[in-house]
């Protein structure tokens, strides 16, 4: 407890069913423990809230609470224009990287010493079957950054981030009707 939580509720007392009444009528001003130690007062004054905005003020916390809790706390509607901003520029990237790509390069040695069987046994010999799968492996992805390849990567990222990007908005937006719909219930 904070010490000027002791002067808070000290003075809550004190305050005239006016002031208090305002703690409640304009709840959103107000932190949740403020309101609820008003409507507290206000009961053990004799004076009572509808069931309506008791539920109304209690719905409005309940809700921002979620909204604070929530991954990024972004607006599913938010999510999912971002995703497709995400999809839109992506796509446009990766067009624009396979129209301006160069051929990818010859090999710096003239050759591909993949194709040589000497090559292969050498690397068996000093790493065993993991090397040539992990020199294999990093040619084929650094190829991925490259030329052609590179707007392929680009436009399969893009695609991925914005699906995973309109998954979570369309998880939150239900997660938030389902929400709503407990604290509507009767």
């Amino acid at each position: 407890m904070h010490p000027s939580d002791d002067t808070f509720y000290s003075r809550i007392p004190t305050l005239s069913d006016a002031e208090l009444f305002n703690y409640t009528h304009h709840y959103a001003r107000y932190k949740v423990e403020a309101v609820q130690v008003a409507i507290a007062e206000l009961r053990t004054r004799g004076l009572h809230l509808s069931n309506d905005e008791l539920s109304e003020i209690d719905r409005y916390f309940t809700l921002k609470d979620h909204q604070l809790t929530r991954p990024f706390n972004l607006d599913p509607s938010h999510l999912r224009f971002l995703s497709y901003a995400i999809l839109t520029i992506g796509l446009f990237s990766a067009v624009f990287l396979y129209v301006t790509a160069s051929p990818t390069p010859q090999d710096p040695l003239g050759y591909d010493p993949f194709a040589s069987k000497k090559y292969l046994r050498d690397l068996e010999l000093y790493g065993g079957k993991i090397n040539i799968l992990a020199v294999e492996f990093r040619q084929w992805f650094d190829r991925l950054w490259r030329g052609e390849n590179l707007s392929y990567t680009i436009a399969f990222l893009t695609v991925m981030l914005a699906s995973l990007l309109r998954f979570i908005g369309a998880h939150a937006a239900s997660n938030l009707g389902t929400h709503a719909e407990k604290h509507n219930a009767p």
